[in-house]
């Protein structure tokens, strides 16, 4: 069972051509349509942030090469007006050059280690600049993904095959996330619920071959459904047991999925059900009527109109019968009355 709800609030422009109640739907068909007018608006928008951040990038990263460059020919400057300085202080030395060549040298030297400065300080906001640009676009980005996403869930889908119960949207009502519209039956997953008692329980998981987990469960069932003279038959699996015993039987109840039913199958929740689960099979036993079982371990038969006694074991009690097994053959005559003077030897009169 699926609760359908809208992704998104708004107002209902559109419903699917099966969106009725008892309707058979496909995973992924349309369902329920919610104006997309604002979430569109909202994407367009986010598209714009995004495009508006690329572009303050791009524009940063050009600036960036830019001063970069102006940088490298900066510090070629630097050098060029290190090594004059350096010729000029020789030159002074040997009173070649007047000391003020020697002071222009030094003032040439320091601005442009000033200018180089400068393009080293511009370099490195711009590389803080685009740093923050980044961030800026990834949160911009998400922001797009999200309103993208928002926009999608206008449009709700069926998320599996299955039918519609409970039916309640219409065009032109607004909804918002917590309404209900509609629950969906999901095909794939219809199960059958049903009680076994104590002494079935026990006999049936003793049946069973030994394995880890809980007993039944993966044990295969057959389910039939009765409708006037007509009855469907589907196979079945038991998946898990009930969480807790009845109080009331004592009984423990099963839960088990239908396997493939098919969307075109009438079968739907609330169906009352015939259930039967594969027990031990017996071979080569007797079903004789409790009666018959004399100290849980003999049985008389007729044998030229005098009984006889045989030792027999009993394996199951059926009802009021039980399942045995001996050694006379079939068509032997049982006695299944008891009386106080029964016993080997005695002459009967099988009727």
């Amino acid at each position: 069972m699926v609760e359908l709800r809208p992704l998104v609030a708004g107002r209902i422009v559109q419903l699917g051509k099966n969106f009725v109640e008892g309707a058979t739907v496909r995973r992924g068909e349309t369902l329920v349509v919610v104006d997309p007018f604002d979430y569109e608006i909202e994407v367009a928008d986010k598209e714009a942030a995004v495009a508006s951040s690329m572009a303050q990038l791009k524009e940063i990263r050009s600036d960036l090469r830019a001063q970069r460059q102006l940088l490298e020919i900066a510090l070629e400057q630097v050098e060029l007006r290190r090594t004059d300085l350096e010729r000029k202080r020789k030159l002074r030395t040997g009173d070649t050059v007047s000391r003020k060549v020697q002071d222009d040298a030094q003032i040439a030297y320091n601005e442009a280690r000033q200018a180089a400065e400068g393009h080293q300080q511009t370099c490195d906001r711009l590389v803080a600049r685009t740093e923050q640009m980044n961030a800026s676009l990834a949160r911009h980005r998400a922001a797009l993904k999200l309103a993208r996403r928002h926009l999608g869930d206008t449009r709700l889908v069926a998320p599996e095959d299955g039918y519609l119960a409970g039916v309640v949207a219409a065009v032109g009502q607004r909804v918002g996330g917590n309404d209900r519209l509609a629950r969906l039956i999901v095909a794939h997953r219809l199960e059958v619920l049903f009680q076994l008692s104590r002494r079935d329980f026990g006999r049936l998981a003793g049946s069973t071959e030994p394995q880890e987990g809980q007993p039944l469960v993966g044990s295969p069932v057959s389910v039939t459904w009765r409708i006037g003279q007509q009855s469907f038959h589907y196979d079945a699996v038991i998946e898990r047991l009930g969480a807790e015993i009845d109080a009331g039987s004592g009984g423990v109840s099963i839960h088990a999925r239908i396997l493939e039913p098919g969307l075109q199958s009438p079968l739907r929740p609330g169906a009352f059900i015939e259930v039967g689960v594969p027990g031990k099979l017996y071979r080569n036993v007797f079903r004789l009527p409790e009666a018959a079982i004399h100290d849980d371990r003999t049985v008389y038969a007729v044998n030229e109109d005098r009984l006889t006694a045989h030792p027999v074991q009993v394996l199951r009690r059926v009802a009021k019968d039980v399942l045995v097994h001996a050694g006379f053959p079939p068509g032997t005559k049982v006695v299944v009355t008891q009386f106080p003077e029964i016993g080997p030897g005695l002459k009967v009169k099988a009727r």
